[in-house]
């Protein structure tokens, strides 16, 4: 769901305002050009500002920050490009008070809504096209300090961290990984075991200087050590400990390839657990991405993951 669908909530005051400002929102559209065709994509862009907050609906979601609000000019702000899950399609929009937390902290927050075709060959252009664009943009360009770049994501999102990071996925790897393998249907179902054409893809065109990665229970399947040698820059990981995913083939093995060490976190819940409380129409339409074991405190966990993701940009970019 786009933000072109959008309903202000009139007389809301947020009650999200824990940064020195507050967060701003706005929509950019990128002309991605592709083989054959364009296709534009739309990215969201959440942003420091001065003003109040005015909370708006896009779809399901309440969006906790201003609309098209101005940037707050008291100084440049470091850039976090942001990559979500779902190799499908999907949209950050799930993660969206994770950003707007982070805007309020001082960065400038770019998350692409990624379409599905061909997703490692083609998120980490559209993270590279979607920042050259919001750089170009005269409401941003004079604010955002280019020098300081860091890159998130979320379970697929992570895979394109890592490759706009400088990772080289192994489709072969993947394929081995996977072969018999009945444990891990979030890494593998949907992979072709018995297709021997699968090769290193190589480095993308769009690797950027990213000076800091935050990975949130990620995609690691088509990494081996080799593939990785690249990625130097600090990274925070965080792990979901009763994650879907296998964290042995996964996040565990990134952590012990990854040539510099990463600071590693866990936090209770499953996989899931990384998207924002969703409303309740969307706990009974999909409970599987929004119920949680008992105990687990889905909201608590996240206040935790949003001072840490920003305490560590802030001491990285």
């Amino acid at each position: 769901m786009a933000l072109s669908v959008l309903v202000p909530l009139v007389d809301s005051p947020s009650a999200r305002a824990e940064g020195p400002y507050r967060a701003g929102v706005a929509r950019v559209t990128v002309q991605d050009a592709v083989p054959f065709k364009t296709a534009p994509f739309e990215v969201l862009v959440a942003y420091p500002t001065d003003v109040p907050e005015a909370p708006f609906e896009a779809g399901p979601w309440t969006i906790h920050a201003s609309l098209n609000a101005p940037i707050a000019t008291a100084k440049p702000f470091p850039v976090l490009l942001f990559s979500h899950g779902d190799g499908r399609g999907g949209s950050p929009l799930p993660l969206r008070d994770l950003i707007a937390s982070l805007a309020r902290q001082g960065f400038i927050v770019i998350a692409p809504f990624h379409s599905g075709a061909k997703p490692l060959q083609n998120r980490p252009r559209q993270l590279h096209q979607a920042l050259d664009q919001v750089l170009a943009d005269e409401r941003f360009a004079a604010q955002a300090d280019r020098s300081r770049l860091g890159i998130a994501g979320f379970s697929f999102g992570g895979a394109v961290a890592l490759l706009a990071a400088g990772a080289t996925p192994d489709l072969a790897h993947l394929s081995a990984y996977c072969r018999g393998r009945t444990d891990d249907p979030l890494a593998c179902d949907g992979i072709d075991t018995n297709d021997t054409s699968h090769v290193i893809l190589g480095q993308t065109a769009d690797v950027l200087p990213a000076k800091a990665l935050v990975l949130m229970d990620p995609f690691g399947a088509p990494f081996d050590r080799d593939a990785l040698t690249a990625v130097q820059m600090p990274a925070l990981l965080y792990r979901a400990e009763h994650s879907e995913l296998a964290a042995a083939g996964n996040i565990f093995a990134l952590a012990a390839a990854l040539p510099r060490p990463p600071r590693q976190e866990t936090v209770p819940g499953g996989h899931f657990v990384f998207i924002d409380p969703c409303p309740p129409a969307l706990v009974k339409e999909v409970p599987v991405f929004c119920k949680d074991a008992e105990g687990v405190d889905r909201a608590a966990i996240h206040r935790r993951i949003e001072a840490e993701v920003a305490d560590f940009l802030r001491n990285n970019l």
